[in-house]
């Protein structure tokens, strides 16, 4: 029973993400509903771990998984600074007018 509770709680996070994703123009809400989607996959791979019994190549996997969300996110952030340095405006639809 608890495992159908974690499966639909990452099952929810992981269409808002993409909802979030598709739906959204603003750069910063776009990192955020990646950071969401990280964060699902990471609650999946502790739940893979926990059904399977092996929880240390689990724990392996998530803090790698970790690792590499912290460097997409400030490569992110580092994008949506300079991007707001040169339009004045997060959104995606002025991006075009950047030329470089």
């Amino acid at each position: 029973m608890l495992y159908i509770l974690f499966i639909s709680a990452i099952t929810l996070m992981v269409v808002a993400s993409i909802y979030c994703i598709i739906a959204t123009h603003n750069m910063i809400r776009i990192l955020i509903a990646l950071e969401l989607l990280n964060k699902a996959i990471t609650l999946l791979l502790a739940l893979a771990g926990a059904v399977s019994g092996n929880m240390a190549l689990a724990q392996s996997f998530i803090i790698a998984l970790i690792i590499i969300e912290v460097v997409i996110t400030a490569i992110g952030a580092g994008i949506i600074i300079a991007v707001h340095e040169r339009n004045g405006s997060v959104d995606l639809r002025k991006l075009n007018k950047i030329k470089g």
